[in-house]
């Protein structure tokens, strides 16, 4: 009989209990760090790990790897990794894994919940009573997010089920994904590969693409300055799409009617972060797939992964199907 391979949990999601069918066929050492973790402290663990079971705070570059030899799989519990060197990871022979779908309908459902907050004004409305407002005061107008025209760039997992929700309210939904082949599409939706133009019709933008070379900073001063007045953005997706600095001018300045920003370019992001407490702008800790159902997801994903990788079987979620070519272990016939 082999001997046991370690599998580190980075920062588990769930409790340990969730984890005890990988405990049957290997050692699960947990590590909860006190606070975010650093790139030193994930590096120290896969040194001493045959895998490793990651959340979207850990990231692992090739000096990373070269460091850790035993280590074999990188699983990521959720989307693809942004912050894993993927092709590296191949080139030595590391699996690297995701769960797709975990969280598709969670950070959706999310995502479309805080248009309808923010368009009603919500968290203002819901403090009326303590401040004495009216209901005849002006400033608790809101609006419908009935018939709005929403933009969303990426139309992956996650994006295909925001336009769902949203053809139940009547919204037309224009989409900018030149990667997105096509097929059974809600009624309301269509695709431009003009971007430009998105961002001049719609009345809510949502972003829903991956971090990349292509995508960082992918809204800017000058993509903002496109957008209608009073416009609305949500990000759940990844931080630094967004210039933060030149978000803050647009929605201080008037131009911009509400900001949703459950990502940041540093998270976690700090309590004097330039749009704290500013008018229209809704700041979330990541937490758009933080559902305990999504959660269990996630990590039984994960944990699908890294077990077919032990037993050698088929991996669901694996990325990089060609790492098997210069695999660091492949499990014995016994």
């Amino acid at each position: 009989m082999s001997e046991r391979k370690i599998i580190t949990v980075i920062e588990p999601e769930g409790p340990e209990t969730w984890y005890a069918s990988l405990g049957e066929k290997a050692e699960v050492r947990f590590f909860y760090p006190d606070g975010p973790i650093t790139a030193a402290q994930a590096r120290d663990l896969a040194v001493l790990s045959d895998g490793v079971i990651i959340t979207s705070s850990s990231g692992f570059t090739a000096e990373d790897m070269d460091a850790a030899g035993r280590l074999g799989i990188i699983a990521k519990c959720g989307g693809k990794p942004s912050n894993v060197d993927v092709p590296a990871a191949t080139e030595r022979g590391i699996a690297v894994t995701y769960v797709p779908g975990a969280n598709s309908s969670t950070v959706a459902e999310y995502a479309v919940m805080t248009m309808l907050t923010s368009l009603r004004r919500y968290p203002l409305v819901t403090s009326a009573i303590r401040l004495g407002l009216k209901r005849t005061t002006t400033d608790l107008f809101g609006r419908e997010l009935r018939g709005k025209k929403v933009g969303l760039i990426g139309y992956g997992a996650i994006g295909r089920e925001v336009a769902r929700r949203l053809e139940g309210f009547a919204c037309t939904v224009s989409v900018y994904d030149p990667y997105y082949g096509g097929g059974g599409e809600p009624s309301c939706v269509t695709f431009t590969d003009d971007l430009d133009g998105l961002l001049a019709e719609a009345d809510i933008l949502s972003l829903h693409c991956t971090l990349s070379s292509e995508t960082e900073g992918l809204i800017g001063e000058r993509e903002l300055g496109l957008m209608k007045p009073g416009a609305g953005i949500v990000n759940c997706a990844r931080g630094p799409l967004i210039d933060e600095a030149a978000l803050e001018n647009a929605l201080r300045e008037g131009h911009l009617g509400f900001v949703v920003l459950d990502v940041f370019t540093v998270e976690p992001p700090e309590a004097d972060h330039p749009l704290v407490g500013v008018e229209g702008a809704t700041l979330t800790p990541h937490i758009s797939s933080w559902t305990p159902e999504a959660l269990h997801r996630e990590v039984r994903g994960a944990l699908d992964s890294v077990e077919a990788w032990l037993e050698g079987r088929p991996i669901p979620g694996l990325i990089n199907s060609d790492y098997v070519h210069k695999a660091r272990w492949r499990p014995s016939a016994d």
